[in-house]
């Protein structure tokens, strides 16, 4: 086997947790797909399970973390039912080589809202005020030409995220609010405040 291919099936088996399950269950029939060399497949068949498992584990954490840091009430030790959407986006989304890129990666996924059924109705308009706020901190948004950037959402974004620094979802009634980006000049972060009603 290709030292770059053996990578690659390695690099999967650790990153992919679809994959790596279906190498745990049976290594053959998971191999089979990848068009390797009878010798290849025998090599990656003989592979300590428990060496992918560890090392699968690592990088599952590796990248919970990742979003935690940019994304702090994503925090399952405060909201417990975060723990299967998490496992979720482990395993339908691929990983990012950016922890920012992460992190809006998994907005994306909570703005989705359909694996979030049991999340209040505003967990996606968080995952959206997120998202917008480290894409235009990072300039991977573009800001107006001139002023400041102002969203519209259903829920008090900000005060919501605020409240999250307790454990548990606040309960929040709907009420329209719009909120304004500015971009901190020479630095990757926006400000954020929440415009009166008009």
């Amino acid at each position: 086997m290709s030292y770059p291919r053996t990578l690659e099936v390695l690099a999967r088996l650790h990153v992919d947790p679809r994959f790596r399950e279906a190498w745990r269950h049976d290594a053959r029939a998971a191999l089979a797909p990848l068009d390797l060399t009878p010798l290849e497949a025998q090599a990656l068949q003989r592979v300590e399970p428990v060496v992918v498992e560890r090392a699968g584990r690592m990088m599952d954490f590796h990248r919970t973390e990742r979003v935690r840091e940019q994304l702090p009430w994503v925090d399952e030790a405060k909201r417990p039912e975060l723990a299967p959407l998490r496992a979720r986006f482990l395993q339908d989304v691929p990983p990012e080589v950016l922890n920012r890129e992460e992190a809006i990666a998994y907005c994306h996924f909570l703005e989705a809202g359909e694996h979030a059924q049991r999340l209040p109705a505003y967990v996606p308009q968080l995952a959206r005020c997120e998202r917008l706020r480290l894409s235009l901190a990072w300039g991977l948004v573009p800001l107006p030409a001139s002023g400041p950037r102002v969203e519209s959402f259903d829920y008090p974004v900000l005060t919501l995220l605020a409240a999250l620094d307790a454990p548990g979802w606040p309960p929040v009634a709907p009420k329209p609010t719009r909120v304004e980006y500015l971009k901190v000049p020479n630095l990757p972060a926006v400000m954020l405040r929440e415009l009166p009603s008009p």
